[in-house]
């Protein structure tokens, strides 16, 4: 089986957790996996694979830009495909937050597209790293932090890679049908 894992990643932390689950799925020699920023790939290429994952970075409440083009794009291919969805958003770093980031930010998506087989969805804990955004972000992202409750440091990491890991040996399992189903 091949697999697509695309992602869009502001600041690096989406390419990460893309990354640790192609090398999760990977681990199956049933399984190619193939990680590609979203940006790097042309319509075709998503036609030669048979499960496609997305991942997204989360501004504005809504999956990247460039994300919710490639599903208006792609939507024809993708619904001849298995496809997953996550983001990675820091206000997921609760059961609540990440609730609220699967039902109201990857609903955007899935309600939008209901003609896909989305095997899974989820939403992942984010990284940031204040001193690398620029005054008027950094501020806005101070803000942001606070209405989440989370603290206000440098650098914030609220990825779970025990549950994104989880996550992503149940997406190997609904991939290879060995879950029951």
């Amino acid at each position: 089986m091949d697999v697509l894992i695309a992602y869009s990643s502001g600041y690096g932390a989406t390419k990460e957790v893309a990354e640790r689950i192609g090398e999760i799925l990977g681990q199956d020699a049933a399984i190619n996996v193939r990680v590609e920023n979203l940006d790097n790939l042309q319509g075709e290429d998503v036609e030669a694979f048979d499960a496609v994952v997305v991942g997204s970075s989360v501004r504005a409440e809504r999956p990247l830009a460039n994300v919710r083009d490639f599903f208006a794009l792609n939507r024809d291919v993708l619904a001849q495909k298995k496809v997953a969805l996550f983001a990675v958003c820091l206000a997921a770093a609760t059961d609540e937050g990440r609730e609220k980031v699967r039902r109201d930010y990857l609903g955007f998506i899935t309600e939008k597209y209901p003609e896909l087989k989305f095997l899974s969805s989820e939403a992942f804990g984010g990284k940031i790293d204040l001193h690398r955004l620029n005054p008027i972000m950094r501020r806005l992202m101070q803000r942001v932090l606070l209405e989440h409750g989370l603290p206000v440091t440098e650098r914030i990491d609220t990825r779970d890679w025990q549950f994104i890991e989880a996550w992503a040996l149940g997406l190997k399992e609904k991939l290879l049908g060995t879950n029951g189903q």
